[in-house]
C-alpha cells in the first residue's frame, strides 16, 4: 500500500514502479523455453513528473499484456508417473487446459491492477482535466463564434431589408410623380391602375430559377436553397450544362475539320485547272507563233493553219464556225481567228476542269 502521491520510496509512484517492475522481470525469468521471441521489456511506470507522453506509452502497452511464462505450476498430474501412453496423453491434455486457465486468470489480473491503478495516477488524473478545460475553452469560442455570425448575419439582413425597403419608396416616389405629370398633362389615371401599382409594388417575390418557385421572404428563400432537393437539382442542371458544353465542343471541332478539309479540296482543284489553263494557254501561244509563221509562206500554209485551229477549237468545245480565210487579208483574218481559238481553247479547259 502506498502513502501519498509523491516520489519517496513509500509514495504512489515508487510502489507500483516496482510492482511493475517485479512482474516485468519475472515474465523474463519464468518464460516459456517452447516460445521462438526473445523478452521484450515493458514501458516502466515512471515519476511524478514524467512526460505524458511516456505516461500513454505505459498503460497502452500495460493494458494490452499478454504473460508469456510457461505456468507449468498449474499442472493437475505428472506425465512421468503414467502407465502407458494413452493415460499420459490424456495427463498432458488436462494439463494444457489448466496452463491455459491459470494464464487467462493471471492476463486479467495484471490489467485489472494496471486499470485500477491508471484510475488514481494523478498524471491521468491531471491530463484529463486538461483537456475537459480545453474542451469546454473550444465549446465556448465555437459557441461565441457561432453567435457572432448570427448578429452578423442578422444585421447585413437588417442592411438588406432598409436597402429594398429605401429603394421602394425611391420607386414609389418615382411612380407617384409619374402619376402626377400624367394628371397634370390632363390624363386620365384610373383607381384600379393605381391599387395594381400599389399591390405591384408591395409584392416582393424571391424566385429560384432552378427549381421554378417563389418565395414571399428572404427566409424561406434560404431554406430552401439549402435543402437537399434543391441541391440535386442544381447538380443536375450542372452536369447537363457540362454535357451541353461538351457536345457543342465536339461539334464545333467537327465542324472546323470539315471546313479545314474543304479549303484543302478547293485549294488543290484551283491549283489543279491554273496548271490546265496555263498549260493550254502556253500551247495555244506557241501554235499561234507557228501559225504567224506558215502563213508568211504561201497559201497552203494558211489551209493547214485553219485546219489547226479549227481541230483544237472542236476538242477545246467551241462549237465556232470557221470559214477558209480570203486570199490577201491573211494576216488579220489569222489575228482574228486567233483570238476566237484561244477563248474556245480556254472556254473547253475551263469546262473539262469544272468536269473533273
Amino acid at each position: 500500500c502506498y502513502k501519498g502521491f509523491g516520489d519517496d520510496n513509500a509514495g504512489f509512484f515508487a510502489v507500483y514502479a516496482d510492482l511493475f517492475t517485479a512482474i516485468d522481470t519475472e515474465e523474463e525469468e519464468w518464460e516459456d523455453l517452447d516460445s521462438d521471441e526473445d523478452h521484450v521489456a515493458m514501458p516502466p511506470f515512471g515519476r511524478s513528473d514524467t512526460e505524458y507522453a511516456n505516461v500513454s506509452a505505459f498503460y497502452r502497452h500495460w493494458l494490452e499484456f499478454v504473460s508469456r511464462k510457461a505456468f507449468a505450476h498449474a499442472d493437475k498430474w505428472n506425465p512421468k508417473e503414467a502407465p502407458n501412453r494413452q493415460v499420459r496423453r490424456a495427463m498432458e491434455t488436462e494439463n494444457k487446459v489448466a496452463r491455459k486457465a491459470a494464464k487467462k486468470e493471471f492476463n486479467a489480473e495484471v490489467r485489472q491492477l494496471v486499470k485500477f491503478v491508471q484510475k488514481r495516477d494523478p498524471r491521468i488524473i491531471a491530463y484529463q482535466k486538461h483537456t475537459m478545460k480545453e474542451s469546454v475553452e473550444k465549446a465556448a469560442r465555437d459557441t461565441a463564434e457561432k453567435e457572432l455570425r448570427k448578429v452578423s448575419e442578422a444585421k447585413d439582413r437588417k442592411e438588406r431589408q432598409e436597402a429594398a425597403r429605401e429603394a421602394e419608396e425611391a420607386r414609389w416616389a418615382e411612380v407617384k410623380l409619374a402619376k402626377e405629370a400624367r394628371k397634370a398633362r390632363g390624363e386620365v389615371v384610373s383607381e384600379d391602375e393605381a391599387a395594381n401599382s400599389e399591390d405591384e409594388e408591395e409584392e416582393v417575390h424571391y424566385v429560384c430559377e432552378a427549381c421554378n418557385k417563389k418565395f414571399k421572404s428572404e427566409k424561406a428563400y434560404d431554406s430552401h436553397a439549402k435543402s437537399k432537393k434543391h441541391v440535386q437539382v442544381v447538380e443536375s442542371l450542372r452536369r447537363e450544362l457540362e454535357q451541353d458544353m461538351k457536345a457543342e465542343k465536339k461539334a464545333a471541332e467537327a465542324a472546323a475539320a470539315a471546313a479545314a478539309a474543304e479549303a484543302v479540296d478547293d485549294n488543290y482543284e484551283a491549283s489543279d485547272s491554273d496548271d490546265d489553263g496555263a498549260v493550254l494557254a502556253s500551247a495555244s501561244n506557241d501554235k499561234a507563233v507557228e501559225k504567224s509563221d506558215e502563213e508568211d509562206d504561201d497559201d497552203e500554209s494558211d489551209e493547214d493553219a485553219f485546219l489547226a485551229r479549227f481541230a483544237n477549237a472542236r476538242r477545246g468545245g467551241g462549237g465556232a464556225n470557221f470559214a477558209p480565210p480570203a486570199r490577201g487579208g491573211a494576216s488579220a483574218s489569222s489575228s482574228s481567228d486567233e483570238g476566237e481559238v484561244a477563248a474556245g481553247t480556254g472556254a473547253g479547259a475551263a469546262a473539262a476542269s469544272a468536269a473533273a
